[in-house]
């Protein structure tokens, strides 16, 4: 089972999400409005779902990335 939590004031990062204890931290002073908030929950979910993939982080994001403009490209 994978927590989420939010936090006001947090680093440079919209999110993080901790392998080690299945733990995503949003940090709101980094988003704009709801939608910002949910996209980033998504997109710590999706490392979450591909993290046994091995693959490195910028390949990832690269995935996370294409997923989430699936529908446009």
């Amino acid at each position: 089972m994978v927590t989420v939590s939010m936090q006001v004031l947090g680093h440079a990062e919209r999110g993080i999400y901790f392998s080690e204890n299945n733990r995503i931290v949003i940090y709101l002073d980094r988003h704009e409005c709801l939608e910002d908030i949910l996209s980033t929950i998504q997109h710590e979910l999706i490392h979450v779902a591909i993290e046994s993939e091995n693959l490195d982080e910028d390949q990832e994001e690269k995935l996370i990335y294409a997923l989430s403009w699936a529908n446009y490209m």
